[in-house]
């Protein structure tokens, strides 16, 4: 018979985590290896992942002092299940319950460093015969079934749920069924302006505070002009030393995640017709910049924040919730 503990690893494009759970689900241990899909890219292959994936299994193994018989399941959701990850496994279609998401796990041998089963969370994906509609992600699906309990202690259902980052994602909840997703190019449209444009001096502010009205110039440039001018505008206030080093970089902000508001106000309006809540899965700079933009919204009436930190993880969260729904099914 297997032990009681349970590996999690949570591995993103550059980064992986690896979470340690009893048999009640409370964790444990909590590590992290600055090694990702981008790696196994950059190699060619998934050596470097894998290898620092038992490296954390090691370190866990020997700081608890408990053997290879104490584990009782692996798991990993992320980039593990791209084509740079451990295994290339197919996203799931859309819309899905928590349960049928929780029977989908997909289980895998790894012969060449564990000799071990590890248990891999799908991502998810939309299918339309039109390609505008199509959308897919891997490492946030967890993360939003984290989330379903809270949502509902909060009488919250038809939901806007935002996780901002490189791609911000935007799934429509309806209690515990996903149906739908948006994908935005934002995190990874701020790192080229900020990094590879004329735009640079202003981008690369480490700024923690917003200025809202330059927030609400920027939003209101997008809708007026389009995403070139209203960007360009930007450079400008920069070249004629317009306004302070935050109101531009405030301007910038709700220029690039303006757009978010656009699409889903365009989803909201002809196909989340019951969607008036949206919820932040994020950090308060986060909240906040998207409560500015949402402002006077005519389908979002209200912005709810989901705050995360280095002791809160939804994906945890929603590890959880898999592995008591496959329990419940047995």
């Amino acid at each position: 018979m297997k032990g009681k503990y349970i590996f999690y690893y949570d591995s993103g494009t550059s980064n992986t985590r690896l979470y340690v759970l009893d048999h009640n689900l409370e964790v444990l241990h909590v590590n992290k290896k600055n090694v990702g899909s981008k790696d196994s890219a950059i190699a060619g292959n998934n050596r470097v992942l894998i290898q620092g994936m038992k490296e954390l299994y090691d370190e866990a193994i020997k700081e608890m002092q408990f053997s290879k018989e104490d584990i009782a399941s692996i798991y990993a959701s992320g980039m593990v299940t791209s084509p740079y990850g451990l295994k290339e496994v197919p996203h799931l279609e859309l819309p899905l319950t928590a349960q049928e998401f929780a029977n989908s796990v997909v289980p895998f041998f790894e012969d060449t460093c564990f000799n071990e089963e590890i248990l891999l969370i799908p991502g998810l994906k939309t299918v339309n015969k039109d390609f505008s509609y199509v959308n897919n992600m891997r490492g946030e699906e967890i993360e939003i079934f984290g989330t379903l309990d809270e949502l509902k202690s909060l009488n919250k259902s038809n939901i806007a749920l935002f996780f901002p980052g490189s791609h911000t994602h935007i799934t429509y909840i309806q209690d515990d069924k996903i149906t739908d997703i948006i994908s935005n190019f934002t995190g990874e449209l701020f790192y080229a302006l900020k990094t590879a444009t004329i735009l640079s001096p202003i981008l690369k502010a480490d700024l923690n505070e917003l200025d809202e009205a330059m927030v609400r110039k920027g939003v209101e440039n997008l809708i007026r002009f389009g995403f070139n001018r209203a960007i360009y505008i930007c450079h400008a206030m920069r070249i004629f030393n317009e306004g302070t080093e935050k109101e531009r970089f405030s301007y910038a902000e709700g220029v690039v995640n303006g757009g978010i508001r656009q699409s889903l106000e365009y989803y909201c309006k002809h196909f989340w017709k019951e969607c008036q809540t949206a919820a932040v899965v994020g950090d308060e700079f986060m909240y906040r910049l998207f409560s500015i933009i949402f402002e006077g919204s005519e389908y979002i009436k209200e912005i709810i924040w989901l705050p995360i930190s280095d002791k809160k993880s939804y994906a945890v969260e929603g590890l959880k919730k898999i592995i008591s729904l496959r329990r419940e099914s047995l």
